[in-house]
């Protein structure tokens, strides 16, 4: 091995087994983090292969069943109406968990018969797309948990009064309901009657908590029926129950939109003062996410939370279950509210692509720190989630990439978006997500990778396949060493070098790479390259001499990078004169032309497009340092020159992304 590389090697080897000291999150956000994956890990493992029918379209759900309180219990009967998607559909299978027990079936049923977690059903004849089939599964049984942890569970709070809630994700709505269960098919709206004793415990009526708006409480028997009405597209594992003797409180939203929907809380009542508290802020971030994200999805209902006191929290659709309202889970509580928009009303198309859903909700954490505390806040909390291990963002296999599961969807996913917002710009960065939450084709349905990506090269006019192939489809990040030298006439060369590929990952990453020079004079300037090669040379015209660097000064890229004066500088090795340097090459919008001329030399520069038509034409000043803004240049090749008094003095080109 030549001396070069064995310090290359040297520098990477210290680089892996020493991370740079991360800002801390929230002590609750850890904790809800670690519950999901250890859940996630146990159960999608066991489950990789889990799909609902695939031959039908759910259209609604009809839930009326009792949940009992003093022991483990559900029981009642499902609505099912669907359209067939193939034509000659004679049977359908829908997902129970085997612990419960199907009693009848009405409607369009022949015969059926359970086979592990599914209903088997026979039809009595064969329908085809355009027909509308109601299904009513009459059931009962003793919910089981999956992997001891989700599913209709039953805790205690204050020892002895009773909270019963469904844990659902990501597919375990049928531990307690029969349904198509999964991310893939979401109803066009669900009704769900929760039964339960009339009583009260501990001096407070018993309440059943659900999705959207509560139509009425009906009184029979002793018992008790809660209707709740919910006119939203939804997928079943967001479809929720909660129960116990809870108080509740509210607030109203008015947003600057013109939309107004209810805040509805059910908390315990020893919680109740410290949760009101804790929620004081919680419309100035719906007023946020609504101008970041658009209008809060469901504004004709409601938004609401529901304590556990167990757990962490699930974004259940329009209703939160949370362990706490304190002001110390306000962050969890930002994320779940992050996910009314991703996850929610978009919703990823299968768990393969589940960042989609948890990586905006985390990146969305930083977006409200930013509102706070400006970007130094924002920059504080992202750099959280810098991912280092290995895996894929997109879960390739559940055998491997599932074992980091949460992990890898949270934080990678949050940074990967930060990374883009470095790559796009704000404008286009922030008009990417506002097209994506508005787009008719996702909103109340799913999305892949590829959608969001489409989205994203719609809005800036840039391929962005191989951002998205090394972030998300590729594994780790670049190792970067550099170099720089002070040359004369403030000239400045710099080096890049990519290492990674030592270790045998991807050995290029293509970035734009952001260099702060800071000068004797004081000033300073951020200039963005482009990079994308293992070794890489870039020279600078500056106004004065450089009295420090900083290699990507606030971590748009998740990367590794050193100092290393041991990569060569060749300031032979340029392309272009030493008194003139156009720069970023490619550039993005806008271009930067260092000159040094006299005063007195009066210069025009044109530009053309690859066909030779001149796009633009304007008068240069007698600054050494042009800018020129290209925000309505299309991403392509150009052709500049540069003259004066009709004399042509520099002639080159450059790419547009």
């Amino acid at each position: 091995m030549n001396t070069c590389r064995k310090v290359i090697l040297v520098f990477l080897i210290g680089l892996l087994a020493q991370h740079p000291c991360l800002p801390q999150k929230s002590e609750a956000l850890l904790l809800h983090y670690n519950n999901e994956f250890q859940n996630f890990k146990e159960f999608v493992m066991m489950n990789s292969s889990f799909k609902g029918d695939t031959n039908i379209d759910v259209r609604f759900y009809y839930l009326d069943i009792e949940i009992g309180i003093g022991s483990p219990f559900v029981g009642g009967n499902v609505l099912c109406n669907f359209n067939p998607l193939i034509n000659g559909l004679d049977q359908v299978r829908l997902n129970l968990n085997s612990s419960l027990t199907v009693d009848s079936i009405s409607g369009p049923c022949e015969s059926y018969y359970q086979e592990n977690s599914d209903i088997v059903i026979s039809l009595d004849g064969e329908y085809n797309p355009g027909d509308l089939i109601s299904l009513i599964v009459w059931y009962h049984g003793i919910p089981v948990l999956a992997g001891g942890y989700k599913g209709l569970r039953y805790e205690f709070h204050d020892e002895n009064e009773p909270i019963i809630a469904t844990l659902s994700t990501p597919y375990l709505a049928h531990y307690w309901y029969p349904c198509k269960d999964g991310p893939e098919d979401k109803a066009d709206s669900v009704y769900i009657d929760l039964t339960i004793p009339d009583t009260t415990i501990g001096g407070i009526e018993l309440t059943a908590v659900s999705n959207g708006l509560l139509d009425k409480i009906m009184t029979a028997g002793g018992k008790k029926t809660f209707q709740w009405r919910h006119r939203y597209p939804v997928v079943t594992y967001y479809v929720m129950a909660a129960i116990s003797n809870y108080v509740q409180f509210g607030d109203y939203f008015f947003g600057t939109g013109g939309e107004e929907f209810p805040l509805d809380y059910y908390v315990f009542q020893d919680d109740l003062v410290p949760s009101q508290q804790g929620v004081e802020d919680l419309p100035e971030v719906i007023q946020l996410f609504s101008d970041k994200f658009g209008i809060y999805p469901f504004s004709l209902e409601k938004y609401g939370m529901t304590q556990l006191g167990f757990y962490g929290a699930i974004e259940n659709q329009t209703n939160t279950i949370i362990n706490n309202m304190y002001a110390s889970w306000f962050d969890v509580s930002v994320h779940e509210l992050a996910h009314m928009w991703f996850g929610d009303m978009i919703t990823c198309a299968d768990w393969h692509h589940g960042w989609l859903n948890e990586g905006f909700a985390t990146y969305a954490e930083a977006l409200w720190e930013e509102h706070l505390n400006g970007f130094e806040g924002y920059k504080t909390n992202i750099l959280y989630n810098q991912y280092w291990q290995g895996g894929t963002l997109y879960l390739q296999n559940a055998q491997d990439t599932f074992n980091i599961f949460q992990t890898i969807i949270y934080r990678k996913g949050a940074f990967v978006l930060h990374m883009l917002r470095g790559v796009l710009d704000d404008d286009d960065f922030f008009g990417t997500l506002t097209a994506y939450t508005s787009n008719p084709d996702f909103m109340y349905r799913n999305a892949s990778t590829e959608d969001f990506m489409q989205v994203a090269e719609n809005v800036s006019g840039l391929d962005l396949s191989v951002f998205f192939d090394q972030w998300v489809y590729d594994e780790y990040y670049p190792v970067y060493n550099y170099n720089y030298l002070q040359g004369s006439n403030n000239n400045f060369y710099f080096v890049i070098s990519q290492v990674q590929g030592s270790l045998g990952y991807r050995p290029v990453f293509e970035m734009p790479v952001r260099i702060r020079f800071t000068c004797e004079n004081g000033s300073d300037t951020t200039v963005k390259v482009w990079n994308n090669q293992e070794f890489q040379e870039y020279g600078f015209l500056l106004a004065d001499q450089v009295a420090s660097v900083e290699f990507d000064p606030d971590r748009w890229i998740l990367r590794e990078a050193v100092f290393n004066p041991d990569l060569p500088v060749n300031i032979e090795v340029r392309n272009l004169p030493p008194r003139f340097q156009i720069y970023p090459n490619p550039v993005r919008e806008k271009l930067f032309i260092s000159i040094g001329i006299d005063p007195d030399d009066e210069m025009t520069l044109k530009i053309f497009d690859s066909g030779g038509n001149l796009i633009d034409r304007r008068e240069l000043s007698d600054e050494y340092q042009q800018e020129v803004s290209l925000q309505s240049v299309p991403p392509g090749i150009y052709f500049y020159l540069i003259q004066s008094q009709g004399k042509v003095l520099f002639t080159g080109k450059f790419i547009c992304w």
